[in-house]
């Protein structure tokens, strides 16, 4: 009883006990396991969300490049690539986009995976042909 009493006269005294290395520890053990927990969830919805991005700027870079055939008769030569959208201010943009990873969209035309137009893709998360995480406009035509 009287380490009770002796806590009790501390605390009176204004004496406050601080925090030990253990609890402190622990503490951070927790919020460390917390943020693991939330960072892998997060850096899922943005791997989700670039791609989701990338299969967009397609589309749209598409409808542009489908929209210069309509103006010029015939598609962009792969040379002159995207940057003639641009030129003839068929895309807002003042300068080609880049996709999510911050590579350059490919652009082949004739393509040779769409016979009768271009062939448009990125990369992906690991900005090197081939993998499944390539994304292109002959795919998302079969999806």
């Amino acid at each position: 009883m009287t380490f009770f009493k002796a806590l009790l006269r501390e605390s009176e005294k204004g004496v406050s006990r601080g925090f030990s290395l253990l609890e402190i520890m622990v503490v951070l053990t927790i919020m460390a396991t917390i943020m693991g927990a939330v960072s892998l969830g997060v850096m899922g919805y943005l791997d989700k969300s670039k791609i989701k991005q990338t299969k967009m700027d397609i589309v749209t870079i598409s409808n542009a490049l489908d929209l210069y055939k309509t103006e010029f008769g015939k598609y962009p030569e792969s040379d002159d690539g995207l940057s003639r959208l641009v030129e003839e201010k068929i895309l807002k943009e003042k300068k080609v986009p880049k996709d999510p990873w911050g590579n350059e969209y490919i652009y082949i035309f004739p393509g040779s995976n769409n016979d009768d137009g271009f062939d448009l893709y990125s990369f992906g998360k690991d900005g090197r042909e081939g993998g499944d995480d390539d994304i292109s406009n002959w795919v998302m035509e079969e999806e």
